[in-house]
């Protein structure tokens, strides 16, 4: 016989599905069963927030090393940068305690091993020719040399010329047609390029000579006249001949012979040397001094300097000397020009300029040469501190040095630094004060 089959069997089979859906075990909480509690995480959730103990233990242990080496490091630092540098000392070990004085000897003897700091030589020894200072040790060096007279061109294609700034005096005066050239005497520096050079005359024998000074020219007059005749007078006098050795010619393509020889003072010593002219240095002082203090200066001044007053070649070798204050220097302009020195590009400038009248006559002979009364004496005028003073020179024979002195026979303290000399005729230069 066929099974009945029970209605209510099959009405409870879909409730048995729903038992397998949702396990007792998985089995969801109520709702209020999780008030006020964190949310249960997935098995997935629980794996990646799951913390290492292994990794917690390195990274203490990398913290921990660090401190370590930091409290080392500061240790080593306070130890070898200040202690051992600077250790403590009790007050009674640095301070006497009596007089409250501090005591050098403990503090200092850290810093024995440091060489001795050797105290700057003063410069205490004048130089004859312009009253500069040096040390004994470059004294004891400079008299060992000769000083160097150096004729040079002042040709207006001859300009700039070459060292004019390193001279320590510097003479200028007519030589033929109304032209001036000039005789530097170079001492203290020993330039190695000055000029253009030319040829020598008589009159500068004469102001060479007291220096016993070694002489470069190119060329020089000649004349059965003993007062004009330097050719002659350079071997009678035992002149120190250097005349053109070592001289060359320099071509720039703007200058050309004869504006452009040239030569070197330090040729000059080491030719001196090989024939054994480097004698000691003995030459007649003159009196010097300091610059004068700000306030004892004299204001802005120009002197004008006229070599010529027929023979003017267009205002071509007319001086303009200008004072600067702030300096306590003149410069120097020619021909209405600034003059310039080559070799360091700067004005020329001195310390102190001599304007010495002398007696200027023709040798009438056919190379218009001129005769110069180098001894004796006449009247002087000196700028000096931006003021002017009168005076006279004086030189007693060829060998002696000029000397100079003002109206009430003092001799005149020039100041330290290079001398311009400009001799002029009272019959034809004119000296002029253009503005004060």
């Amino acid at each position: 016989m066929p099974k009945e089959i029970n209605i209510s069997d099959k009405k409870e089979k879909p409730v048995k599905e729903k038992k397998k859906l949702f396990s007792k075990k998985e089995k969801i909480p109520k709702k209020e069963k999780v008030k006020n509690t964190p949310p249960k995480l997935t098995k997935k959730e629980k794996k990646s927030k799951k913390v290492n103990p292994r990794k917690n233990r390195s990274i203490t242990i990398i913290l921990i090393s660090i401190a370590g080496l930091l409290l080392i490091g500061i240790a080593l630092f306070y130890y070898f940068g200040i202690y051992k540098t600077n250790p403590y000392k009790k007050p009674s070990d640095v301070i006497n305690l009596k007089n409250g004085y501090i005591l050098s000897a403990p503090i200092y003897t850290e810093f024995s091993t440091l060489g001795t700091i050797q105290p700057t030589e003063p410069r205490t020894e004048e130089s004859p020719l312009n009253g500069l200072l040096f040390t004994k040790t470059e004294m004891a060096e400079l008299v060992t040399q000769r000083p160097v007279a150096v004729m040079i061109n002042n040709h207006a294609a001859a300009r700039p010329q070459s060292g004019l700034n390193s001279a320590d005096l510097v003479y200028e005066v007519l030589v033929e047609s109304g032209i001036t050239r000039y005789m530097g005497i170079f001492w203290s520096e020993a330039p190695e390029k000055v000029g253009p050079i030319r040829s020598a005359r008589q009159y500068y024998l004469e102001w060479l000579s007291p220096y016993d000074a070694l002489y470069i020219y190119d060329g020089c007059a000649e004349s059965d006249d003993v007062r004009v005749d330097a050719c002659g007078n350079i071997y009678e006098y035992d002149i120190k001949n250097i005349s053109t050795i070592g001289a060359w010619r320099w071509n720039d393509g703007t200058r050309y012979a004869p504006h452009n020889e040239y030569s070197s003072v330090t040729n000059a010593w080491e030719y001196s040397e090989k024939v054994n002219w480097d004698e000691i240095l003995d030459i007649d002082e003159w009196d010097f001094k300091s610059d004068a203090k700000t306030n004892d200066r004299g204001e802005g001044m120009k002197v004008e300097i006229s070599f010529h007053n027929r023979l003017t070649n267009s205002g071509l070798y007319d001086t303009l000397w200008i004072y600067d204050p702030k300096s306590n220097s003149y410069f120097k302009e020619t021909g209405g020009k600034k003059d310039i020195d080559q070799e360091t590009t700067a004005q020329v400038y001195v310390k102190n300029v001599v304007v010495q009248e002398a007696s200027i006559t023709s040798a009438y002979d056919s190379k218009g040469r001129i005769i110069v009364k180098t001894i004796g004496n006449g009247k002087a005028t000196y700028l000096i501190d931006g003021k002017i003073t009168t005076g006279e020179w004086e030189k007693a024979s060829r060998t002696s040095r000029t000397m100079f002195y003002d109206s009430e026979g003092n001799e005149i303290q020039f100041n330290r630094g290079r001398i311009w000399i400009s001799v002029i005729s009272p019959s034809l230069g004119k000296f002029a004060i253009i503005e004060q």
